[in-house]
């Protein structure tokens, strides 16, 4: 298993280690990522999966890195199932597989996973080279190699949070590259309404680690710091308890929000080459799903609303595994 560059795929990458693992010797399950999947080797269940961990910020010693660490794998077995989340990272080890089954003779199997509704760049040059690609987004004219599984769900068994109905709570997600234009967006919201109302809201901030500081100060300068939590990643989260979530719309986040609640407003992250997040949005909006204005609610609104996303399938994860392992 390969994944890298963002949490919206590496995270499925994660929950089908943990699948795999119950089935098949953990010993004999790889999982490569770079620096960014380091934050999140702690949920890798099976502590005997083994990992490479390599860091791809100069691409050049990167590819040298993978030459002298994942060809030897190729040379002494030659029939491995390879299965690419996304990202650079991906494409370098997919290619070199489909080498050696041409040059060498192998049969390694290479798929790869597409969350988001448009393939990103890494997974456009993968799908030339890949048996199947399991996508996350219906179609109506679905290419020969697509196989649709639907969208991951991160853990159904989670103990989840429990927040305090005294206050309006607040969601932002970020995602895992953090958002200041997102954060930005909503202090300039919260600097205009009164003390009353304001002594009513608790925030519940997505902010990596590097960004922590200057983010919180902009917050603790309008708001006690007793009413605002600010974390990297939560495994925890309870959608349905928040009155209002603003986030960004990664198919993961949307995805998993939409499962629970329509008490959302998405901002699409635009910055990435392909706008996949734009196009992630633009299906739920052309399905009336989430229609919401973006507003930040200042008195309190029981939670009796249950949204249910069809596109989440609870075993999506179990059918790649079916599709990988038959």
């Amino acid at each position: 298993m390969i994944a890298g560059s963002s949490g919206g795929h590496i995270l499925p990458a994660i929950k089908y280690l943990n699948s795999l693992s119950k089935i098949r010797e953990p010993n004999k399950i790889l999982f490569i990522s770079n620096e960014i999947g380091k934050n999140y080797i702690d949920r890798i269940e099976s502590k005997m999966i083994n990992k490479f961990i390599f860091n791809t910020k100069n691409k050049f010693v990167y590819i040298l890195k993978i030459l002298l660490n994942v060809t030897s794998l190729f040379l002494f077995n030659r029939n491995i199932i390879l299965l690419g989340f996304g990202g650079f990272i991906t494409t370098p080890i997919l290619i070199i597989a489909k080498l050696f089954n041409i040059f060498t003779f192998s049969s390694n199997k290479i798929y790869i996973h597409e969350q988001n509704i448009i393939y990103g760049l890494a997974n456009k040059l993968n799908y030339l080279i890949a048996k199947n690609a399991f996508i996350s987004f219906p179609k109506l004219n679905m290419r020969s190699k697509e196989i649709f599984v639907g969208n991951f769900f991160v853990d159904r068994e989670k103990v989840i949070e429990k927040l305090d109905n005294n206050f309006i709570n607040i969601l932002l997600m970020g995602g895992s590259a953090g958002s200041i234009d997102l954060n930005n967006k909503m202090l300039s919201e919260i600097m205009i309404l009164n003390k009353t109302h304001l002594n009513k809201l608790k925030f519940y901030i997505q902010i990596p680690n590097p960004q922590l500081e200057i983010i919180k100060k902009k917050y603790t300068d309008i708001i006690d710091d007793s009413r605002c939590t600010f974390f990297s990643f939560k495994n925890n989260l309870n959608f349905e308890e928040y009155d209002f979530i603003l986030s960004r719309s990664g198919s993961g986040s949307i995805n998993e929000i939409l499962y629970f609640t329509n008490n959302v407003y998405f901002i699409p992250h635009l910055v990435s080459r392909d706008k996949h997040q734009k196009f992630n949005l633009s299906y739920f909006l052309s399905h009336n799903m989430s229609l919401k204005n973006f507003f930040i609610p200042n008195n309190k609104k029981l939670i009796s609303q249950f949204y249910f996303n069809s596109l989440i399938n609870p075993h999506s994860i179990e059918k790649i595994i079916c599709f990988t392992t038959r």
